[in-house]
């Protein structure tokens, strides 16, 4: 039965498979066509196209005409060209999945399904506001000295973070605090605040009202999740001239939002109000006492632990570390004006008492905080 060109997937398996049909070989087949060998086994190694000349020599040769050889030639070579651009598709996402965790990306909608490298690179360039149209080279979070990140991660997490992850959230959460608008700075307005926060733990719809506070003292809000294996709380950093305050939510307790967020206020009161700070970014994992901590982190915790009390929790349960009643927690809560769940928060991370006596005042921050503020 005669084969036809639906049957080989290019001219040179045709060309072999018709030299084995004839019995011939590669050096009687250059001196039929008369052509070099050279040339003659470029042509069965499918290294050269087949060119109409050679077509029609091969048309008086062997049963096919010169126009299937030429289509043959033509169809290999297209497919030729997809498997090549599937392979350098192939190669450019294995690339960007060296630096970006993609699928986690698009399915928190930070980045949209993907076509082709071309419609990837502009969604690429898009997210880290770049204007060039070629190829963004990720290589620039390897070495990126624009920016000093400070983190402070949990013992348990050490050898886990990923520096990539984190610059990756905090790109997304700086490209939204250039859409929030607030006032201009006023390092002096954020002192009173901070003064006054432990109040707003305890007030109806006090997260909203301290969070319109601060953006009125020149701090820009935001909350956005986390990304995997950054263990983030909250952050820290300048958007232009606003300082900007991002938390994750990664522990939905009213304790974990008050003392993330005086812990990053203070970062912007202390640590974000001078020229070299810039390009700071602070990224923070506060859910735990960390043994061996910057000067910055420790001065932060601690000006967060003042503006909750810390001093006065301490000194009203002192003969009490053993074990602390619901009733001494409230009567705390009332006098002093802070939350119930801050007062053992406190207690808890200073390890007087165990994080378990938290689930008797646990309590979910995320349905307090208003749309506005959200990155997603």
């Amino acid at each position: 039965m005669t084969k036809t060109t639906s049957d080989f997937k290019s001219p040179g398996q045709a060309l072999r498979h018709f030299l084995a049909l004839n019995g011939w070989t590669q050096e009687d087949l250059a001196h039929i066509l008369s052509v070099s060998l050279k040339h003659t086994n470029e042509l069965i190694k499918d290294k050269k196209s087949i060119s109409i000349d050679i077509a029609r020599l091969l048309e008086k040769v062997f049963e096919w005409n010169a126009y299937d050889w030429v289509m043959l030639d033509t169809n290999f070579q297209l497919s030729k060209k997809v498997e090549q651009k599937k392979e350098q598709f192939v190669e450019r996402k294995a690339e960007v999945y060296k630096y970006l965790p993609i699928n986690e990306l698009i399915k928190k909608g930070w980045l949209k399904p993907y076509k082709d490298s071309k419609e990837l690179d502009k969604q690429l360039q898009s997210f880290w506001g770049l204007s060039d149209n070629n190829e963004i080279d990720l290589s620039f979070l390897l070495n990126s000295k624009s920016v000093q990140l400070e983190y402070r991660t949990s013992e348990s997490y050490k050898g886990q973070f990923k520096e990539f992850n984190a610059l990756i959230w905090h790109q997304k959460a700086l490209t939204h605090s250039k859409k929030i608008k607030a006032e201009v700075f006023n390092k002096k307005k954020l002192e009173v605040l901070m003064s006054e926060l432990h109040q707003y733990t305890i007030q109806t719809n006090g997260v909203s009202k301290f969070l319109n506070e601060l953006t009125k003292s020149g701090v820009k809000f935001c909350f956005l999740s986390h990304l995997s294996k950054t263990y983030l709380d909250g952050a820290a950093f300048l958007s232009e001239i606003n300082p900007v305050i991002a938390l994750t939510g990664r522990y939905d307790r009213v304790d974990n939002f008050w003392f993330t967020i005086a812990h990053e206020i203070s970062h912007v009161y202390a640590h974000l109000t001078n020229k070299k700070a810039k390009d700071t970014i602070f990224i923070d994992d506060t859910s735990s006492a960390i043994n061996e901590i910057s000067k910055k982190e420790e001065e932060a915790n601690d000006m967060a632990e003042k503006m909750l009390l810390k001093d006065e929790i301490f000194e009203y349960f002192n003969n009490d570390f053993g074990y602390i009643t619901d009733d001494k927690v409230r009567e705390f809560s009332r006098t002093h004006k802070l939350h119930p769940s801050i007062v053992v928060g406190i207690l808890a991370f200073n390890k007087k008492v165990s994080y378990s006596t938290l689930h008797r005042f646990k309590e979910s921050i995320r349905d307090k905080i208003p749309n506005k503020y959200r990155a997603e």
